[in-house]
């Protein structure tokens, strides 16, 4: 492309993108001055058009697409400037990580969970307890950054909640509880491929938000082409969500799970059974529960009592109002929709601030919103709810099993189940009384009737199940 051809595009976008912005601004002021219902109807229409642009093909009309398919840039060179410097290259986050670890080693550790699809770059998590570098038997919680790689601000929300909870461990009686009692689980980089491509490369309009798997086979990378969207990846509706077309900004990728981003994400919930968590986003001030359309969840009330209790905690940037509480799409595959139709966790997004890279004096009341919500999530863990342990009643080995709760099912979810290592379970409930059933392979089921779970603490039920009898003749020889 000639420069003279290039610069009238560049040009000609501004021109165009000025003039919409114009449009934007007059359409909210007047939106705000007079209340009509054709002028918000207006404001929807601005909003969808704006958030249906396909950022990707008016970068490749622009002309940069010989950058965007270098590898990733060595740390000698310049970082993109487009995007602010408070938001630091993966390795200096890393760096952060380790040094948390080195600075908190009684209560932090570092695990690596698995590795990103393309570059194969490590994907890590902090653990945040008590004796961090042991297993122990306690109720663990999940918190990710970064599904998306323009929402960095979600990784510096996670990584000001680990700060928070390792320096007031020593400090707040509170905290301590916490981690004496509970495995916090935090993923501040979900997507390491993404992310590195996007700061370390000069890209004009930095909106990139998937990984970069080479779609098309071609061995490099084409902003055309490649790229999954991880947060249409998860197992739960996933034919039914996102967009199977490899250039959509929603691609959900050839298959769920496709990704090792996801997989990463996956093993760790499974592993520790997480009961509840949050994936930090950006943007829109709001916070996210599993679902509003599909079949109704069968908790329901109890997913929107924890997500209203949570925004009355969150101030939005005005410093007036709390976030707002909107649901989710249930056909698709998205993190909380997979934990809570899977595991039964109760999980949420947070959509943090009002733009992907809010400049420096806007992110310090964004964070205090997110470790706040978390804050209460890990409060609300320890009480209104029910938790234990399922032994084998001859061996007491732990047993793998389901935990029912009569009139809370349904079977477009599964059940909660207790975990393979300790024979755990876990699981939050509204005040009242209920009955149990508690089901496993080769196990006699059980009925516990008249369970109290009280607003304040836990109840604690413990089960041993009895093997069933064989069915088969004994031998006689």
């Amino acid at each position: 492309m000639s420069a003279v051809k290039r610069s009238y595009r560049i040009w000609l976008f501004w021109v165009i993108s000025i003039q919409c912005l114009a449009v934007l601004v007059l359409v909210n002021w007047m939106h705000h001055r007079n209340k009509t219902r054709l002028l918000r109807r207006l404001t929807l229409k601005v909003q969808a058009i704006q958030q249906g642009i396909q950022w990707q093909r008016v970068l490749h009309w622009l002309g940069p697409k010989s950058a965007l398919a270098q590898s990733p840039a060595p740390l000698s060179n310049p970082r993109n400037r487009n995007i602010p410097d408070h938001y630091h290259r993966l390795e200096a986050i890393y760096t952060r990580m380790r040094q948390l670890a080195a600075d908190y080693p009684e209560v932090v550790s570092i695990q690596k969970i698995g590795e990103s699809t393309t570059l194969s770059l490590p994907i890590y998590a902090i653990k945040i307890s008590d004796y961090p570098h042991e297993e122990e038997d306690e109720t663990a919680i999940l918190f990710t950054g970064l599904h998306h790689a323009r929402e960095p601000v979600g990784t510096l929300a996670c990584m000001r909640l680990a700060e928070r909870l390792a320096a007031d461990y020593r400090r707040h009686a509170r905290v301590r509880r916490w981690l004496d009692e509970l495995e916090i689980w935090i993923v501040p980089v979900v997507n390491p491929d993404g992310y590195k491509f996007l700061i370390d490369h000069q890209v004009p309009f930095p909106w990139w938000r998937k990984n970069l798997r080479d779609n098309d086979g071609d061995g490099y990378f084409d902003p055309i082409i490649d790229g999954v969207d991880l947060n249409r990846n998860y197992n739960f509706n996933w034919e039914q969500g996102g967009e199977g077309n490899p250039s959509s900004w929603f691609y959900r990728g050839t298959h769920p799970f496709s990704e090792k981003e996801i997989i990463a994400i996956k093993d760790l919930a499974l592993r520790e059974n997480v009961v509840c968590g949050i994936s930090f986003h950006t943007y829109g001030e709001a916070i996210l529960y599993p679902w509003g359309n599909y079949y109704p969840p069968p908790d329901q009330k109890l997913i929107l009592q924890v997500a209203h209790e949570m925004a009355e905690r969150m101030l939005r940037l005005n410093g007036r109002d709390a976030y707002s509480v909107l649901p989710l799409n249930g056909r698709v595959g998205q993190s909380s929709v997979w934990l809570y139709g899977r595991l039964r966790s109760i999980d949420f997004i947070v959509e943090l601030g009002q733009e992907h890279f809010p400049k420096q004096h806007r992110v310090e009341q964004i964070l205090k919103a997110g470790v706040s919500a978390a804050y209460y999530l890990i409060e609300r863990s320890q009480r209104s709810g029910l938790w234990g342990h399922v032994r084998d009643a001859q061996t007491a080995n732990p047993v793998r099993a389901k935990i029912r709760v009569r009139g809370w099912e349904a079977r477009h979810v599964y059940p909660r189940v207790s975990e393979s290592r300790f024979g755990r379970f876990e699981r939050w409930l509204l005040p009242g009384k209920y009955t149990l059933k508690i089901e496993a392979e080769g196990y006699q089921t059980k009925t516990v009737k008249n369970v109290r779970i009280y607003p304040d603490r836990l109840t604690l039920i413990e089960i041993n199940l009895e093997r069933k009898q064989s069915s088969l003749p004994m031998s006689h020889h």
